[in-house]
């Protein structure tokens, strides 16, 4: 009897200090200590040990980011100003030359025209190219945090699962965008160009097929994404939870007296691991926020003014040009979709971990 009250208290000196972090075994600070410069600055006073409110923590992100994205507006105005002033220059010039002037006014204007949208759409493109990197990298840091508190808290099939998918698809995401994506978009620039500059319909048609295989290339990465997550949390989940309760009622059974205390002592174990999931996951998806929302907010003020631009120059403009207006705000429209992806996986990636059985 005296050995049984030992043993009573000895585990419950073991369950007490588990609900930190160290005690668990998994290593956070990485998580600070891995996030960018930029994005630091954005981010709430938050640990990754410590519960947060998501919302409340996006909402300070985002009007911190609405602060820094100044110089963007400016930028866009100034150019958008520039456009318009082109596009109503040759109106001006069609109307007061000759016909056999008129398609040298119209190719003239079209590459004049892309001329002064291709440096601020190519510093767009660096930017959003180093904000994919970077959420990349973080990634690589946070998935295996994630995981293993997942793990932990009792979702080993699950966090296996989720970790390989994340994994897989960031990387066949990242390649996508590198290797085709952003080439394509720039080849997207060209043919509209040539198109306005030539009046040409078979250009036309070309155009529309590359901006078809942009926009289906993102989707069918996002749809796969979801698709496998569904299918292997549905199965995973229910395997892990399974075999939770499983070792819990073999832990119960098999060891005479105290087997329960140490069934107990386990379920403890889980729950500080899921508490520690929970407030990491949350970390992890603000620190996400703060990597990509500058960015995402730069080429969205972009996208937003030449769409504005495209509006006001038609009621001045040439056709062509009018058009070609409308493609430039496209391109920067599958660009935005590019980071908005990028960090829509890793965003759905972490609050599936948060959601694992526990």
């Amino acid at each position: 009897m005296k050995r049984v009250i030992l043993l009573f208290f000895v585990l419950l000196f073991l369950a007490v200090p588990v609900f930190a972090e160290e005690e668990i075994g998994i290593e956070t600070d990485i998580l600070e200590q891995e996030l960018p410069e930029e994005a630091a600055e954005l981010m709430p006073q938050l640990s990754p040990q410590q519960e947060a409110d998501f919302w409340g923590g996006a909402k300070n992100v985002f009007f911190r980011a609405l602060e820094k994205s100044d110089g963007s507006l400016k930028n866009g105005l100034r150019l958008c100003a520039v456009l318009i002033g082109l596009v109503t220059l040759c109106a001006v010039a069609d109307m007061s030359s000759v016909s056999k002037f008129g398609s040298a006014v119209t190719a003239a204007g079209a590459l004049g025209i892309c001329a002064a949208f291709v440096g601020e759409f190519h510093a767009m493109v660096t930017m959003a190219q180093g904000t994919i990197q970077e959420l990349s990298d973080y990634s690589s840091c946070l998935m295996p945090v994630l995981a293993s508190a997942a793990a932990m808290s009792g979702g080993m099939t699950a966090a296996t699962a989720l970790y390989t998918g994340t994994l897989l698809f960031s990387e066949l995401l990242m390649q996508l965008i590198s290797g085709l994506l952003i080439p394509g978009v720039f080849f997207y620039l060209a043919v509209a160009t040539a198109e306005a500059a030539l009046s040409s319909d078979a250009l036309t048609e070309v155009r529309e097929f590359i901006g078809w295989l942009i926009s289906k290339s993102l989707r069918i990465i996002v749809y796969l994404f979801l698709a496998f997550i569904s299918v292997t949390g549905i199965i995973s989940g229910a395997a892990d939870a399974a075999a939770v309760k499983a070792t819990k009622a073999a832990m119960s059974g098999m060891v005479p007296v105290v087997g329960g205390m140490i069934s107990d002592a386990s379920e403890t174990l889980l729950a500080s691991a899921s508490v520690l999931k929970s407030s990491v996951g949350i970390f992890g998806m603000i620190a996400v926020l703060s990597i990509c929302i500058l960015p995402f907010l730069k080429v969205g003020i972009q996208y937003l003014l030449l769409k504005v631009t495209a509006a006001i120059s038609g009621t001045v403009g040439l056709k062509p040009h009018v058009s070609l207006l409308k493609n430039f705000s496209t391109a920067m429209g599958y660009l935005l979709a590019m980071c908005g992806t990028c960090g829509l996986l890793l965003l759905i990636s972490s609050v599936c971990f948060i959601k694992v059985v526990v």
